[in-house]
């Protein structure tokens, strides 16, 4: 017979399973979105080039805001809790 601690094992890793699941598709459906709103920024129009400044602008900001973002989340989570 099933023990009830094992049973509860089990729906303990059916609901992470289902968590991943539901993870994974909301994370799809968001990049998709994000995607295809970058498809509509004026940086991806025939008329601009590679090597233009404002691409090297667009990533160059993009990179320092990346930076800045995981500068504060690593100061967040080493902090000492009370």
């Amino acid at each position: 017979m099933v023990s009830s601690d094992g049973l509860e094992t089990w729906f303990d890793y059916q609901l992470y399973v289902l968590g991943l699941a539901i993870a994974f598709i909301v994370v799809t459906a968001t990049w998709n979105r994000f995607v295809a709103s970058l498809g509509t920024l004026p940086l991806t129009g025939p008329d601009i080039e590679p090597t233009d400044p404002t691409v090297a602008l667009a990533v160059t900001v993009t990179g320092v805001l990346v930076i800045v973002l995981l500068v504060a989340l690593t100061g967040l989570l080493n902090r000492e809790r009370p």
